[in-house]
Order: C-alpha cells, then sequence, then structure tokens
C-alpha cells in the first residue's frame, strides 16, 4: 500500500490523472485495448476533467462506474450522467462509457453481462470513500455485504442499499474491482482521512467496508489525498 499525499485538490487531480493516463497507454500498447473503472459523486470531477484532456488512443478505451445509483441516466443524481458531462468536448469524448440502465428489470444482470465487452483485467480503478467508510456503493451492514466483498464471489454486479437518497444502487463487487493493474482510493478532505486511520484499526468489514480493500493482498493499493 502506497500513500500519495498532495497540498491541494488541484495537484491531486492532476497527478492522478497523469498516473491513470500512463496505465492506459500501458495497456493500450501491450493489448491495443483498455478498460477503466471510474467513481461518481462530486470528489472525482476534477480529476475525470484532467484525465478527459490527456491524448491517448481513448477510441480504444472502454469506461464503466464503479458503482450507480438506481435514478434515469439524465437524472442529476446519475453517476454516469456526471461522467459523461467530464469526458465531454475533450480527447476522452472518443471512449466508450458503458451505459448503464440503472432502473431497468434486470439491471445488475444487464450491466454484468455489458462488463464482459471490457477488456480485463482493466487498466485502472479509481475508488472514492465515504465518512462511514463504504466504497464503491457497499455500505456498512447493508443486505449480501459479505457476498460482495468476498474475494472468492465470481458475481460482477450487486445491488446496494444506501442509508441516503437514492437508497437503491448497483456497485461492482471487490473481486471484480480487483481486476485492475491500478487501484486506487482518492481521498479528500481531513474527515476522510480520518476515517481512513480509524479503517486502518482492527474490526469489522461489515462495519467498514474499506477495511476489505485495506486488506487484501490481490492488487496494491495507491492512496491519492488532499486536504
Amino acid at each position: 500500500m502506497a500513500h500519495h499525499a498532495f497540498p491541494n485538490s488541484d495537484a491531486l487531480a492532476r497527478n492522478l490523472a497523469n498516473d491513470v493516463a500512463a496505465a492506459l497507454r500501458r495497456r493500450l500498447a501491450a493489448e491495443g485495448a483498455a478498460g477503466l473503472v471510474v467513481s461518481g459523486g462530486r470528489t472525482p470531477a476534477a480529476f475525470l476533467r484532467e484525465l478527459a484532456s490527456r491524448e491517448l488512443d481513448w477510441s480504444n478505451v472502454l469506461v464503466t462506474l464503479a458503482d450507480e445509483r438506481c435514478v434515469q441516466a439524465d437524472d442529476p443524481a446519475s453517476n454516469l450522467r456526471m461522467v459523461r458531462a467530464a469526458l465531454a468536448n475533450a480527447p476522452a469524448s472518443l471512449a466508450m462509457l458503458v451505459d448503464i440502465e440503472a432502473t431497468a428489470t434486470n439491471a445488475a444482470a444487464r450491466w454484468s453481462e455489458a462488463l464482459v465487452r471490457i477488456p480485463r483485467p482493466f487498466a485502472a480503478v479509481i475508488l472514492g470513500m465515504g465518512d462511514d467508510g463504504h466504497f464503491a456503493s457497499l455500505f456498512p451492514g447493508m443486505p449480501g455485504l459479505a457476498a460482495a466483498l468476498n474475494l472468492l464471489n465470481t458475481t460482477n454486479v450487486v445491488e446496494g442499499i444506501a442509508p441516503v437518497e437514492p437508497k437503491a444502487r448497483l456497485s461492482l463487487t471487490l473481486p471484480t474491482l480487483l481486476d485492475t493493474d491500478l487501484l486506487v482510493l482518492h481521498i479528500t478532505g481531513h474527515s476522510k482521512l480520518a476515517t481512513l486511520q480509524r479503517a486502518s484499526c482492527p474490526g469489522s468489514a461489515i462495519e467498514m467496508p474499506v477495511r476489505a480493500l485495506l486488506a487484501q493482498r490481490r492488487v496494491p493499493l495507491e492512496i491519492y489525498h488532499s486536504p
């Protein structure tokens, strides 16, 4: 596990964009195509805009989300909507962003089927974390959490339940997220750092799911943090 600290969120966004772009270029050079998993919410917006401006073979990059809220794709709460806007009007607009019909019947199964088109291992997976220790949409104590964190689980996508609206979520499982060359936890602010410090202490991953991310040894975790 490595911890990369930056003086502000702008410096973090630039450096993380450079490192993710390098991971994409390595996978493109090796395989001719690359998969990228990104997160929604407010924190990653600046990073995504930085990454979108980098020059690389975006036409052979397939992008999907770590999780999605079960709302229409044009809803302001949609992670897909935010990511699509961040990649627009930039070189990254040539990338293929996997559509997630989060309100459709069997939405988890449909998303899992769409993931088959994305080259694996992913070039990079960029995750965020909440003050409660959740990542993606794997929330403390939610039904099915233990299975979603089980490294032997072969399921790609699970239904999640958030403590706030919109409560219905879809999330990639931990083993799916770990199928990557570069695994990043992107956090900003003192409260998130305090949460990470608490999660580093012994305890249950059911109470703080990020503990499972910190404890796994399948792929090195790179933590990017700024105040």
